[in-house]
């Protein structure tokens, strides 16, 4: 097996810092966390910043007294524009949307961007909780910022195979040297 180089080693891990992160919802910034009836309810947004678009909403219900988390639980969420723009979001958050089983996760497509006021109403049996929040939505990302990470690929790969092709002459100069001097 050949014996890769210092230099070879730090450029491949610097090409694979450069390749774009995948991003996934669940979690993300907490946006409000509140005690209200018998849990507490935290709300995540998610991505950072938030912004008009594909959105992630999670929710997690706990109780306050262990932190335990509540997953029997009824949640649905209403977003409502601040400016009076537009019609109102319902939507259920459902453990089964989210990857993080411990929340109640809503993938919605938030219409615009500005100031949006959210109720997440919480149910269990006959307990009911509602905690509000409000959101600030960025204009959405140009499609061509977006597109960066699938760009770059053919960039990156052009970059390594200047860099292979530099490494192979550097190779073949000091062996033609190294072979005159023994001569």
């Amino acid at each position: 097996m050949p014996r890769r180089s210092t230099a070879q080693i730090r450029l491949m891990l610097i090409m694979l810092l450069m390749l774009p992160a995948a991003t996934h919802g669940d979690g993300g910034i907490v946006q409000v966390s509140e005690l209200d009836g018998p849990w507490r309810i935290t709300l995540f947004s998610s991505p950072t910043p938030l912004r008009a678009g594909p959105i992630d909403l999670s929710i997690m219900v706990q109780r306050p007294e262990t932190d335990e988390s509540v997953l029997d639980a009824t949640v649905h969420l209403m977003l409502q524009a601040m400016d009076g723009q537009g019609d109102s979001i319902l939507v259920e958050a459902t453990r089964r949307d989210a990857t993080n089983k411990l929340l109640y996760a809503a993938l919605l497509d938030l219409p615009a961007s500005g100031r949006w006021q959210v109720d997440a109403a919480v149910r269990v049996g006959d307990d009911a909780a509602r905690i509000q929040a409000t959101l600030v939505a960025d204009d959405p990302v140009p499609p061509m910022l977006s597109l960066w990470g699938w760009l770059a690929i053919p960039i990156v790969f052009i970059i390594l195979f200047v860099c292979n092709q530099w490494l192979v002459r550097t190779r073949r100069r000091t062996s033609t040297n190294s072979s005159e001097l023994s001569a």
